[in-house]
């Protein structure tokens, strides 16, 4: 049903944008370099006994508690003490009073250097977490005081950071002089002893990545003092990262919001196991100092270099985000062409198309339906609402009523495939034998179209699925491949999707169930937009058509398969009057 020759021939400009890639290759920018010795001025063990002295006198400081807002009283009376113009934002979030404590001390120039810590906690009484880390920005303040800067220095006392960091997203919806922030600096868990090692946490909940410029100065600040700490990702992480955006921490809804941001965590990616732990004041001075580092390497040196808004980088050069748009969108034209091509053929031999659409729409909506489902239980307060960004999947364990959710958002997306499905399909006038090409077509053109638009939602997604793309194509539309070699091919499709999704849960350590209903809330909670989550939907519904089109062709290997005329080579065709002349040469 593909005409091959056209096909082929659509890949050219793939292989220009291959060419262009290769020559797309940039130098990442250098690090700025710092002559500060940190370990004179910033006193870890000091910063862990005040982190101690938080946590006694305040030990509840949950979002909106007496304890957070004491605290933040005691935030105020640091920042000023330490010559700071300070000021409180106060604002609601979730239904619960926060404030926000800003310390601004202005520079020679409008440029601004934030840093930013949280300030309340989930659990009692978090001493290694958020105590710790107010603790170092308070010892900051006070390392900073009466030293001349060239940028304007901004300390923030974030609130509400166990509400989808609530705190950093007014910050950045709020601050003055938004664009002419350089630098974000975040901390997290600076104390802890348990969890992972101390890392740097650059990425964000879209394909944007925080500047190059900013990245390399802090991560080589903080390399300088932790020697085997190991900081930055692979081709492959830094690619699962890009294709399915997912930025856990205050920097990530910095990002999203346009500001350049790091995260300096004292384990990684994900928070420590809740449970009383000791304050580690080593870790919180090779920290403290690797931040304080930065801060005197951007305030003395030339203005961050930042490089393109999405990146890759290979062997430490830089590919632009902009040639990998290019090189998706050049990889799905050969299958768009193609179906375009298949559906006009099918119109010229008179095989039915239309009525294959509302067929395909029925299987696409028991997933929207289970999606509905679960926004639903949202609503009703069955399910929990979670916050509109990335948050740890500890903050929502999976549990007997969040097992209860799933089972119910599962059971409505079944009973939609099985009874729902079907009656849609005769509803609109669709169906009959998937084993016939105009099915097959109908997959293989509906398939272009959500390729190139999950290509505009996200460029790395559209080639994430551009090897579903050509060998789910080639599954439903190709006569000489039979029923073990079309599954190959649709297991082949579903390889690299799979394969992102056990990086997640490996990175985020969970089980599949527990994958299940973080993505659950993620999608429910908005921090996958509508938009991606309706793709999501679109892409299911279209494997479940795929495989019944497999299915049927497999049961009947010669129904459905397009007949092509025969057609007479020049050794079986001896010219007109072969068989016993033709009327004109009767005549004469």
């Amino acid at each position: 049903m593909i005409e091959p020759r056209i096909y082929r021939a659509a890949f050219l400009p793939a292989v220009i944008a291959v060419v262009v890639l290769m020559f797309s290759f940039e130098s990442q920018p250098p690090a700025l370099s710092s002559e500060l010795s940190a370990d004179v001025l910033f006193d870890g063990e000091q910063a862990a006994s005040a982190g101690e002295t938080i946590a006694r006198q305040a030990p509840d400081r949950r979002p909106g508690t007496p304890g957070d807002s004491a605290t933040a009283e005691r935030v105020q009376a640091g920042f000023e003490a330490a010559g700071f113009e300070t000021q409180l934002d106060r604002f609601r979030s979730g239904g619960v009073q926060l404030t926000n404590v800003i310390g601004r001390r202005s520079g020679a120039t409008a440029e601004q250097i934030v840093v930013l810590a949280p300030r309340d906690a989930d659990s009692v009484p978090d001493a290694a977490g958020s105590a710790t880390d107010t603790a170092t920005l308070l010892e900051l303040a006070r390392v900073l005081e009466g030293r001349a800067s060239q940028r304007t220095l901004v300390l923030v006392s974030a609130g509400g950071s166990t509400l989808g960091n609530a705190g950093a997203r007014r910050f950045a919806e709020t601050m003055p002089g938004g664009d002419r922030v350089e630098a974000v600096l975040t901390l997290s868990d600076l104390g802890a002893t348990r969890g992972g090692e101390p890392d740097l946490v650059t990425w964000s909940n879209d394909s944007a990545r925080v500047g190059i410029g900013l990245e390399r100065t802090a991560a080589a600040t903080l390399r300088g003092e932790i020697d085997d700490v190991a900081v930055g990702e692979g081709l492959s992480s830094e690619f699962a990262h890009l294709a399915l955006p997912l930025g856990v921490g205050a920097q990530g809804v910095l990002i999203d919001r346009g500001l350049d941001a790091v995260r300096f965590s004292g384990t990684g990616e994900l928070p420590p196991p809740e449970g009383p732990e000791e304050i580690d004041a080593a870790k919180v001075g090779a920290l403290g100092r690797s931040v304080l580092q930065t801060i005197s390497a951007i305030d003395s040196g030339p203005r961050l270099e930042g490089g393109p808004e999405s990146y890759l980088v290979v062997a430490e050069n830089v590919i632009p985000g902009w040639t990998v748009s290019l090189l998706t969108i050049a990889l799905i034209l050969p299958a768009l062409i193609a179906s375009i091509d298949a559906l006009a053929r099918a119109r010229r031999r008179r095989e039915p198309v239309a009525p294959w659409m509302p067929w395909i729409a029925a299987a696409v909506a028991p997933f929207v339906i289970g999606l509905l489902v679960a926004l639903a239980l949202v609503l009703t307060g069955r399910a929990p609402d979670a916050p509109p960004a990335a948050f740890p999947p500890a903050a929502e364990p999976l549990d007997g009523a969040a097992a209860a959710v799933l089972g119910v958002v599962a059971a409505a997306t079944a009973l939609a495939w099985v009874f729902a499905r079907p009656a849609l399909a005769r509803a609109r006038g669709g169906g009959g034998d998937p084993a016939a090409p105009g099915a097959a077509c109908a997959i293989a053109l509906v398939l272009s179209v959500l390729a190139v638009a999950v290509w505009a939602l996200n460029p790395f997604a559209g080639l994430a699925v551009v090897p579903a793309l050509h060998l789910w194509i080639v599954a439903v539309t190709s006569e000489r491949r039979g029923f073990g070699g079309r599954i190959l091919l649709v297991l082949g499709g579903l390889a690299l999707p799979v394969s992102l999704g056990v990086f997640y849960l490996e990175r985020l350590a969970l089980g599949p169930l527990e994958g299940a209903w973080y993505l659950l809330l993620l999608v429910t909670g908005g921090q996958v937009g509508l938009l991606p989550a309706l793709a999501g939907c679109v892409l299911l519904g279209l494997l479940g058509s795929i495989l019944a089109v497999v299915i049927a062709r497999g049961r009947s290997p010669e129904g459905g398969e397009e007949r092509r005329p025969a057609v007479r080579g020049p050794r079986g065709y001896a010219g007109p009057g072969s068989l016993g002349g033709t009327e004109s040469a009767l005549r004469r």
